[in-house]
């Protein structure tokens, strides 16, 4: 695991850095579907360390891209996370 990006946890009200982590994120392909045929693809996973920030529906600043938290696997020494890019205008 590189941890060579910088993450920025951010307040999901209007966006501003709770706090600044690093982390290994890498392009990943998953479609996620719910119901009415709603589709959403994750494009990225992070790896980093275990911060009690890191959640379902976080917010996240990568590259000046807003990136939001779909999924999330803890694991005993680091986290991964699954994340969907928000659309350019999102902030």
């Amino acid at each position: 695991m590189f941890n060579d990006t910088k993450l920025e946890i951010l307040e999901s009200v209007n966006l501003t850095t709770i706090k600044t982590i690093c982390g290994d994120v890498q392009p990943y392909l998953k479609n996620y579907t719910f119901e009415d045929d709603i589709s959403l693809e994750v494009t990225h996973r992070a790896f980093c360390d275990q911060h009690s920030e890191l959640e379902l529906c976080r917010y996240l600043r990568i590259d000046h891209q807003i990136y939001i938290i779909l999924d999330l696997k803890e694991w005993s020494d680091h986290i991964e996370l699954y994340l969907y890019r928000c659309k350019p205008d999102f902030a």
